[in-house]
């Protein structure tokens, strides 16, 4: 079962220069016996069956050229990296200075002497419970020789070890 398609009922508006073409295109659809848009059709196919006929000839006479070409398997083409030696193959050079050859060895650093550590004994001897006004902790802190007092504080209140109530610093 064949189904016509629908026809679109609208109105076109021909500008005045190609009045007269079309015109002479209604004449030939009433002696060819056909609508515009029948004749137009024909007219449209047999221009696309022309353009199919170039496009084949040109693609015939592109093959003749090109075809020898575009036949022949691609080239294959390695690029090649250096290789980069590996960690354990590289060798390590040492050098040491004089000065701590001459140096005595340092003695074990206890973690009692951490300035961490002599900042927070510090705070729980101070704290009694009430807490401690900041001011006053930091420069109880610099009298006692901890180096950088506010950073251990500020250290200590961001790892939970310390905390702010009221302005006052307190111990957890």
């Amino acid at each position: 079962m064949c189904v016509a398609p629908k026809r679109l009922n609208f109105r076109m508006s021909i500008p005045s220069d190609f009045r007269k073409d079309w015109g002479l295109f209604n004449k030939r659809c009433k002696v060819e016996g056909m609508t515009p848009a029948d004749l137009l059709q024909d007219l449209i196919e047999e221009y696309l069956d022309e353009f199919r006929e170039e496009m084949e000839k040109a693609a015939g006479e592109l093959d003749e050229v090109a075809g020898p070409l575009r036949d022949a398997p691609p080239k294959k083409v390695t690029i090649r990296k250096p290789k980069k030696k590996s960690f354990l193959a590289r060798k390590a050079t040492i050098s040491v200075s004089k000065q701590t050859e001459q140096e005595e060895e340092p003695e074990e650093m206890h973690i009692k002497d951490t300035p961490k550590f002599k900042f927070l004994t510090l705070v729980k001897d101070l704290d009694i419970g009430s807490g401690i006004p900041p001011e006053e902790l930091l420069t109880l802190a610099g009298e006692e020789g901890i180096p950088n007092p506010r950073l251990q504080m500020n250290k200590m209140i961001r790892r939970g070890i310390l905390y702010v109530h009221l302005g006052r610093i307190h111990v957890t």
